[in-house]
């Protein structure tokens, strides 16, 4: 009776309860996925190739590397420009700026009425942090942008070094130009029968990433979020670990096994997994956290309404917590720290990018050739028990939705 009158409320006041904005997230992030797996198959048939082709133009291998990484940055920084102007005057973001940004660090003293209102970095990045204790959905999608991002790493460096030591070890590359030049097209002439097996299986994870990329956006959609999380994070764990028993061994052949290729498909949908659930479970707290500093009876995840969860916990509240108003920093309304957030999810990117190359570089040279994918299966182990904490809310110490 309380919960449909509360629902009767919402109705009333012309607030019913929508799941089209959860929706459109997900579609949003299955595109997200998409465009990375064609990114990702640009890079392999456009980008790699330069230096080889700038070498075949009479330049020298060294010359040929450096300008392929300059058509690179020259690239990046024209879609840098577009986005600069493609993404002005956006919705809530008014009044914000670069030169608004450098005068909040200043005391509130020298700051006129307008400028006073406008959050310190260091109080964002700070408040962005704590969400994703306080805020179970964004510290499920800051864990998931980690797996992401390190998966990228893990695909793209780390398997073909596997497979060329692999080879090597086995003796099985071409001896004769071991005191070739350094030079991309010159790594492929040392150990061809590695380059070719390496872009064989990144290939294959990339476009098992590009196909399902619009899969999962639509089970995100259909689906609760961390049910498609989940079962990605299970593919990483399965995928991972046995690529990394596979290159610990000695190869016997020049071509992958069924168990690498299956691998690779199971680490390809471990990674767009992680790139779109964790975009969409992103999206989704930032616009349950908006909700629920905005409507005092939005419903949560677990049916309740917000305003009889007050109501529950009215009675408890000491007289310290009336004084200070509800100035909790997990009632922060995300949609105004929307860039904040955005920021943090790529801090925790660049910290499994940085985890996994030193670690696992390390790792890689002193002890075994699977350390660093044993390291990913780490990662996507920590992402599902973080998927099932936030479906064990009840049980979760620092995950919950306020």
């Amino acid at each position: 009776m309380q919960r449909d009158s509360a629902l009767n409320r919402n109705e009333a006041n012309g607030k019913p309860l929508s799941t089209e904005p959860s929706s459109s997230s997900s579609r949003v992030a299955g595109l997200v996925g998409v465009f990375t797996g064609i990114g990702a198959l640009i890079s392999l048939a456009v980008f790699l190739p330069l230096p080889a082709r700038f070498q075949k133009a009479g330049i020298s291998p060294a010359q040929a590397l450096q300008d392929s990484y300059y058509v690179v940055a020259a690239v990046a920084l024209v879609l840098s420009v577009w986005s600069f102007f493609g993404l002005r005057q956006i919705r809530d973001d008014e009044g914000k700026g670069i030169i608004m940004a450098i005068r909040s660090f200043r005391s509130d003293k020298t700051l006129s009425d307008a400028e006073a209102k406008i959050t310190p970095f260091w109080m964002r990045f700070s408040t962005s942090f704590i969400m994703g204790f306080k805020n179970r959905k964004i510290g499920l999608g800051y864990t998931g942008g980690l797996v992401a991002r390190a998966s990228s790493v893990g695909i793209s460096l780390f398997i073909p070094l596997a497979i060329n030591a692999q080879f090597k070890s086995a003796g099985l590359c071409n001896v004769e130009v071991l005191d070739a030049p350094a030079g991309l097209p010159d790594i492929k002439r040392r150990c061809p029968r590695a380059y070719t097996l390496s872009a064989e299986l990144t290939g294959v994870s990339q476009l098992i990433a590009l196909l399902a990329a619009p899969g999962f956006g639509y089970l995100s959609a259909r689906l609760p979020r961390n049910i498609p999380l989940i079962f990605g994070a299970c593919a990483g764990i399965a995928g991972y670990i046995t690529f990394g028993i596979s290159v610990q061994h000695k190869r016997e052949g020049v071509n992958g096994t069924v168990g690498d290729f299956v691998a690779m498909a199971l680490i390809g949908l471990s990674q767009i997994a992680a790139i779109v659930c964790s975009l969409g479970i992103l999206s989704d707290g930032i616009l349950q956290q908006s909700q629920q500093r905005r409507s005092p009876e939005v419903f949560t995840d677990d049916g309740q309404s917000d305003a009889l969860a007050d109501d529950a916990e009215g009675e408890g509240m000491d007289e310290e917590s009336r004084l200070m108003g509800g100035n909790d920093s997990s009632k922060e309304d995300a949609s105004a720290l929307k860039g904040s957030i955005a920021g943090m999810y790529s801090l925790y990117g660049g910290a499994g990018i940085l985890i996994l190359t030193k670690m696992g570089g390390s790792l890689f040279d002193k002890v075994s050739f699977g350390s660093p994918f044993y390291i990913m299966a780490t990662f996507n182990g920590v992402l599902l028990a973080a998927c099932i904490l936030t479906a064990l809310k009840p049980y979760g110490l620092l995950l919950s939705s306020k």
